[in-house]
């Protein structure tokens, strides 16, 4: 392995910009951005959708998913706008891409990452329905894009030692402790940044950056219920080590949100089945 330390070789991938890294598809890109334009019609949608044949067919099996179907099946991106709207079929493509993402030949990196797409997902879905239990369901969609992308730092960075690892000339000897503290010292501040690199709300880089910080501002709505849906995954031990002690009714967020030992357990049982959920959509 190069000389040089690990955390220099990893920034220096970051700043290379290099597409190689699979984070974000630029077809879900593209519909983000169509995301805030008033004059991008559903037709225009689906048409940009349909430019990445494994996109759209993911959608639809998401569309079609316990979480989202109708009295009957959809078959087309067209058909998935008009029954759930043009914000949450965007969505619905972020949602396909990052479950694309998660996987890799290397068996360490590889066997972590279904345990990343499981938080990730249940921080997503858990988002959006405590937004709507909260009275914020106009908000409910950018909260769930928050959840998707709030770990989107480790990500980047699992692809980043991947490539390392992989290196014929070089390998990086990738030890499950090293893979830990990787993640844990650099994701939320390598989040933040990719974020704002790939011209993505604000919003939403923030989240990635304070979803871990001590302190938080309580008017943040993507932020406080993302780091609720963090603790939740971490009581429920979703992707990490199970936590039963945590209390999610005295946790600060859940009293900023104003939610309750029921509304708490019943978010619980909606995220056991979110998990359940997650590995048919990759």
């Amino acid at each position: 392995m190069s000389e040089r330390p690990l955390m220099q070789l990893i920034q220096e991938q970051f700043q290379s910009d290099r597409l190689d890294l699979p984070v974000f598809n630029p077809v879900a890109l593209e519909l983000q951005k169509m995301k805030g334009s008033e004059t991008a019609t559903m037709k225009q949608i689906a048409a940009v959708a349909m430019k990445d044949q494994a996109i759209a067919s993911r959608v639809l099996r998401v569309a079609n998913s316990s979480f989202y179907c109708g009295l009957r099946q959809v078959d087309t991106i067209s058909g998935a706008v008009v029954r759930l709207g043009t914000e949450r079929v965007i969505n619905m493509a972020m949602v396909a891409s990052q479950s694309m993402a998660h996987s890799s030949p290397v068996r360490i990196i590889g066997d972590y990452m279904p345990k990343l797409w499981g938080r990730t997902f249940a921080a997503a879905v858990g988002g959006r329905w405590v937004a709507q239990q909260c009275g914020y369901q106009s908000r409910s969609e950018e909260v769930f894009l928050a959840g998707l992308l709030h770990d989107i730092g480790e990500l980047f960075l699992l692809k980043a030692l991947e490539q390392l690892a992989l290196n014929k000339d070089d390998p990086l000897s990738l030890t499950e402790t090293l893979l830990r503290e990787v993640l844990d010292a650099l994701h939320a501040d390598m989040g933040f940044r990719l974020m704002l690199q790939w011209d993505l709300p604000e919003q939403y880089a923030r989240v990635a950056r304070d979803h871990h910080e001590s302190s938080f501002d309580e008017a943040d709505l993507l932020l406080v219920v993302t780091r609720l849906l963090d603790a939740a995954g971490k009581k429920l031990g979703i992707g990490q080590t199970e936590d039963p002690d945590i209390v999610l009714a005295a946790t600060p967020e859940a009293q900023v949100l104003g939610l309750k030992d029921i509304k708490l357990a019943q978010l619980e049982v909606m995220l056991e089945d979110a998990v359940a959920q997650a590995p048919s959509l990759m």
